[in-house]
């Protein structure tokens, strides 16, 4: 889809302007248009993407930096086209983003998410904030190319009916703790009336406790085993004893229980069209992206990169 090529790119940081310096400034290494690039600033990409090939042969080397040049085309090419188009993000665009990712984790489990991954709060907004234009220079500049008809999506619907059979689902809250004795503490308030979603907020130690421990609709393999063991059996409306995993010792309170069938069209149609435009916009997006890279003059310097990957 779209979204994966995007976010393929995403590991290119934005460029950041160069300190001014008393001597002679660099040639460009990669010309894109009007949009250049200093070899010392794609060193600077090579390490933010990837932070240490040392250990691979020199032939392995070069095919990295290939690739990145590769990606660092394209990124020119979409950011050209937002100064061309005047597509800009806006703060309230952001910051409803940044939310939406970092979904119920505060701020300090979420950098320790991001550490875990190798990235820096820094890092992630950039790449954030360069997701975010691009979609928004792909919707400027095909949204009129790519349209979805209802006889569309009904087609859709009736060759793929296996697609959208339901196997049981259940709804299901959870609340967690770091030693049995307080999950034991918390079900005893549960069972003198006290509300789940509440009690989540105030005593459980699970990110999703914002949103009073709500884990939404799942089937069975979807969550370890030992967890599925305990739901599947457990009464709508009932609360169970402490499961032990290796987080902790969970609580779980199964709200409803959905039969296995076929979902309806009502039920599907919006998820269908939205499956369809995206595989139209990937094919547009490609062909754009392919007419762009025809139509702009790139120019990159090989000898100064380095004279074993000239061509």
């Amino acid at each position: 889809m779209l979204l994966f090529f995007l976010l393929g790119l995403l590991s290119c940081q934005q460029q950041e302007q160069e300190p001014k310096q008393a001597q002679q400034p660099q040639p460009p290494l990669l010309e894109v248009g009007q949009r250049q690039l200093t070899l010392q600033q794609f060193e600077r990409e090579l390490k933010n993407t990837y932070p240490d090939i040392s250990g691979l042969t020199p032939p392995e080397q070069l095919q990295l930096k290939e690739q990145l040049l590769k990606q660092l085309i394209d990124r020119e090419l979409i950011l050209g086209e937002a100064n061309r188009l005047n597509v800009q993000l806006t703060p309230d665009e952001l910051d409803a983003a940044m939310k939406k990712v970092r979904g119920s984790y505060s701020e300090d489990e979420f950098t320790k998410v991001l550490e875990q991954t190798g990235k820096t709060q820094e890092n992630w907004l950039a790449s954030l904030k360069l997701h975010l234009l691009r979609a928004k220079v792909s919707a400027a500049a095909l949204n009129s190319q790519v349209q979805v008809s209802d006889q569309e999506i009904k087609t859709y619907y009736k060759k793929h009916r296996e697609e959208f059979r339901r196997p049981v689902e259940i709804r299901a809250r959870q609340m967690l703790f770091k030693t049995r004795d307080e999950a034991n503490r918390v079900l005893k308030l549960l069972k003198e009336g006290g509300d789940f979603a509440t009690l989540a907020r105030e005593y459980s130690q699970s990110p999703d406790r914002e949103n009073g421990g709500a884990l939404g609709y799942f089937s069975a393999g979807q969550l370890p085993a030992e967890f599925d063991a305990v739901l599947f059996k457990l009464p709508v409306k009932q609360v169970s004893t402490p499961v032990e995993s290796p987080y902790g010792f969970h609580l779980f309170l199964v709200e409803r229980r959905r039969k296995a069938g076929l979902r309806p069209y009502a039920a599907v149609k919006a998820e269908i069209a939205t499956k369809l435009y995206q595989q139209k916009e990937e094919t547009a997006f490609h062909l754009w992206l392919e007419n762009l890279q025809k139509t702009t003059v790139t120019n990159i310097n090989w000898e100064l990169l380095q004279p074993e990957l000239k061509p």
